[in-house]
């Protein structure tokens, strides 16, 4: 059987030259690590928050609360604190588990509160005195009425922990805080490309860690000598808190907020009240 040669007498394969393919040069690092939000993502957060709603005539401004806080989107709840692994960490208690502190929380809301107020204010809407909204969280006024936040943890937070404790110190080698804090958080890298040459510029290489878009935080809060109207004051807040941590503006942080009690969710009953619209629900659409 005759064999192919090549132009020099040699027998073999041909060889196949396959077209060179331009490289393509990332403008970017941060184009592919932040979260990129797609039409399916579009979705309203307090549908998929809320669980049976109660009536008016059910909630008791007396009676313990919890409120529920789900992750849409990466969170960086900061600590302020770096070191020679991580340039920004997130929050953690001893054994490695994620929490939402009660005091930023706090601050969260108020701000949502002063940012409902200042909505009302332009839609010429009296949905409360801004007075009483400085009454219910302290700012500058002693009254009665107090409002008190725990932080939030994750659910079945208490026998997670213990068990966590107990394998952290029966076998240190193996399960550690760092570990534990992997299985609901991630590290983002970031840089900075020089436009003009498509290089990576020198010392702007950082890291920031995050919890992971679904998870769920959960814990009680308690008014103190409180009548509905102040219920209905925190339930505007609440609803319009939809973002908080670092980098918000770069689609982190995107959060949905509810007020359960005895199971029962209690945020559209008090926004209708403050509304005053009986058949309509208050919120965002």
């Amino acid at each position: 059987m005759a064999k192919n040669r090549n132009k020099d007498g040699k027998t073999g394969q041909k060889k196949i030259k396959y077209g060179k393919k331009e490289p393509v040069v990332r403008q970017s690092v941060q184009e592919t690590d932040e979260p990129q939000i797609r039409q399916a993502d579009i979705v309203d957060p307090f549908a998929m928050m809320q669980t049976q709603a109660a009536g008016l005539g059910d909630i008791d401004p007396a009676a313990p609360i919890r409120i529920h806080i789900r992750t849409f989107s990466p969170l960086h709840l900061g600590t302020g604190y770096a070191d020679i692994h991580v340039d920004a960490d997130v929050v953690q208690d001893d054994v490695g588990l994620p929490y939402f502190p009660a005091k930023r929380l706090k601050g969260l809301l108020y701000e949502s509160g002063c940012e409902v107020a200042e909505m009302a204010e332009t839609a010429e809407l009296d949905l409360f005195d801004r007075a009483e909204l400085d009454t219910l969280f302290r700012r500058g006024r002693a009254e009665q009425v107090q409002l008190i936040l725990h932080n939030l943890y994750i659910e079945q937070y208490e026998e997670i922990h213990a068990d966590l404790k107990y394998l952290e110190e029966k076998y240190p080698s193996i399960f550690r805080p760092d570990d534990v804090l992997g299985v609901y958080a991630n590290l983002r890298w970031q840089t900075r490309i020089n436009r003009e040459t498509g290089i990576a510029e020198q010392t702007t290489l950082h890291n920031m860690r995050v919890i992971e878009k679904g998870a769920e935080f959960s814990g009680d809060i308690r008014l103190d000598n409180a009548e509905i109207k102040h219920l209905c004051i925190l339930a505007l807040a609440v609803r319009n808190l939809s973002q908080c941590g670092g980098k918000r503006t770069r689609g982190f942080g995107r959060i949905g907020c509810t007020l359960r009690q005895n199971g029962k969710d209690i945020v559209p009953a008090l926004i209708t009240k403050a509304l005053g619209r009986q058949g309509r629900k208050g919120g965002r659409r």
